[in-house]
């Protein structure tokens, strides 16, 4: 199945439908009041698909419309996202006080629910307005996007990571439910924080530069997330492979109040739990999985597994075996 339809608005039901636009059980969007600027020719429509919690969605309209969204809305509706909006076809003005920005082709811009905007969406000369948008819980772009980005600014997307970003997104909203929704979660967040750096650094970073021990920092973690299940991995082997000494990454953990040890198990135990309620993985016995994700003894694997989730891995297994024959 493609995408689903989500929304759509003519010019005889306008007035009753434009209040509808956040879906079944007000599941979409944020609160706010749309309307078309004019009445003579309404058509639009809105298409939705899912990764995970995040929902990409194409609107595509015939006419101008309007969207507002006030201190009154955000008062009585506490939704706390934030939107991606990449413009294919016609213009997005954003407007609020001090400031207006036009989104044209080939750019994007963000808002977010938690502040008051005026938007109006116009069509292009063909009468046709085409505007992507993926809708992201603000919680998960705290560390991404710097809170004193100024919404509505527009960033070039015919480039870079942020052309990237713009078509692995039209690839998973084409996709629909034919892409697996696991996969394409664990797709869109690394794909945000390319987005929120790119957007970033288009923006001067804000002043704000990332600095050599968070660079470094930032290497240490990507080796240990990807060679974890090593088990001989040690502090000096992802030193050297980052190109620094074990003296300065130990002082880099430090600063950061890490441990080595504590990184890898984490990492290691995280894989494991995803493993043992995975039905794919049953025909695997704990103490494979054990090894599978790098401890080299299944009795320190159980120890450290209750330590994190307070309970021993068989009896996790079992338990989500449970749960997930109940659920079926």
């Amino acid at each position: 199945m493609m995408p689903v339809l989500a929304f759509d608005m003519n010019t005889a039901n306008h007035e009753i439908r434009r209040h509808e636009f956040r879906g079944k059980n007000n599941a979409d969007y944020y609160e706010g009041d749309l309307k078309p600027l004019s009445t003579r020719e309404v058509d639009m429509r809105i298409e939705k698909s899912v990764a995970g919690e995040y929902g990409i969605y194409k609107l595509t309209s015939r006419s101008g419309l309007a969207f507002r969204r006030s201190w009154s809305h955000i008062r009585s509706d506490k939704t706390n996202v934030t939107v991606f909006w990449f413009v294919r076809r016609g213009q997005v003005i954003i407007s609020y006080p001090g400031a207006k920005h036009t989104i044209n082709p080939d750019e994007c811009t963000i808002t977010r629910s938690c502040r008051p905007f005026y938007m109006e969406l116009m069509p292009d000369q063909g009468g046709c307005l085409e505007v992507m948008h993926v809708v992201v819980p603000a919680h998960r772009l705290y560390a991404i996007i710097p809170d004193a980005l100024e919404a509505g600014k527009p960033f070039p997307t015919f480039k870079g990571d942020l052309f990237l970003a713009e078509r692995i997104f039209t690839l998973l909203f084409e996709g629909g439910d034919q892409i697996d929704t696991d996969i394409a979660e664990q797709l869109v967040q690394p794909l945000l924080t390319g987005l929120g750096r790119s957007i970033a650094r288009e923006a001067g970073d804000l002043g704000h530069r990332s600095s050599i021990v968070e660079r470094r920092l930032s290497d240490i973690t990507l080796y240990i997330s990807q060679h974890f299940a090593n088990p001989d991995l040690n502090a000096k082997m992802v030193a050297d492979r980052c190109g620094i000494s074990l003296r300065y990454f130990c002082q880099i953990l430090k600063k950061n109040g890490l441990s080595f040890s504590n990184l890898v198990w984490e990492r290691r135990v995280e894989m494991a739990q995803a493993w043992l309620r995975d039905p794919a993985m049953k025909q695997h016995l704990v103490c494979e999985i054990a090894y599978q994700v790098g401890f080299k003894s299944s009795a320190h694997f159980s120890r450290m597994f209750k330590t994190k989730f307070g309970v021993a891995p068989k009896e996790y297994r079992e338990r989500e075996q449970e749960l997930a024959a109940k659920v079926a």
